[in-house]
């Protein structure tokens, strides 16, 4: 988010016709704090059960986009106050998010990463709060390639390329500024033309793209996008309600 960005106040035709931003009860709200009560202090001692190399976050949804509330065995840098990952603003907003155990990803850096989520939900189900697990696992994937070819029989000689497969690229930017400067840099590099030159269906493949990656679930995101597509922020909205329209008239 640059700094030049205007704060306008939406009204409240355009409240009513949200853009994605997380809502929260008081009860739920209540429930996400209990729930940081009970788990944050046990975040640094989970750090040091798990290390060497493991990092524990813990999320408050209800705090969204400052979510990070714990956090300890730091590895990607970030500090309390801090936002969710781009996978975990994906996740966090879909109605019914699953845990993740044991998935792989990989840091914008390189760094390989052995990952975990697992939510804690109210009584009716509505995900409030999330414990995630990082541990860097760098050095026992180079071991596993080694180990690979020092026991592979036959062929042709192997040679130690890199860090095996690519897996999923995971970032974890410092501030929420740096978020959704990172969602909107894919969303638009994916589309293949320079913003300049967007015609509306481009435009609104970039505002598709960024609903689905949960970007208006960040403050001022309409503002932001409609200032980098150079466009006003009702054309925002009418590209999302079109959106809407649309995905309303395909599941009729």
């Amino acid at each position: 988010m640059t700094a030049n960005t205007r704060r306008v106040r939406r009204s409240a035709h355009e409240a009513a016709n949200t853009d994605g931003e997380m809502k929260f009860t008081l009860s739920q709200r209540a429930h996400a704090a209990r729930v940081v009560e009970i788990v944050a202090p046990i975040v640094p001692v989970l750090a040091a059960a798990l290390s060497p190399r493991t990092e524990v976050v813990l999320h408050d949804l209800t705090r969204m986009p400052n979510t990070i509330v714990a956090i300890a065995g730091a590895i990607t840098g970030r500090e309390i106050g801090g936002p969710p990952t781009d996978l975990g603003l994906r996740t966090f907003r879909t109605a019914h998010p699953e845990d993740m155990v044991n998935y792989r990803t990989e840091t914008e850096h390189g760094l390989i990463l052995r990952s975990s989520s697992m939510f804690f939900r109210t009584g009716s189900g509505t995900p409030v709060a999330c414990l995630c697990l990082n541990s860097d696992v760098q050095d026992l994937e180079r071991a596993k390639q080694v180990l690979e070819i020092l026991t592979t029989f036959g062929g042709e000689p192997q040679a130690i390329t890199g860090d095996g497969s690519a897996g999923p690229v995971e970032s974890f930017p410092a501030s929420v500024d740096e978020l959704a400067d990172g969602i909107m840099r894919q969303a638009i590099e994916a589309v293949g033309v320079p913003t300049h030159l967007m015609k509306k269906a481009h435009k609104l493949e970039v505002v598709r793209d960024l609903d689905q990656r949960g970007f208006f679930a960040l403050k001022e995101a309409v503002d932001v996008i409609a200032q980098r597509l150079g466009v006003s922020r009702y054309t925002i909205y009418n590209y999302l309600n079109e959106l809407s329209s649309h995905q309303g008239t395909e599941t009729a």
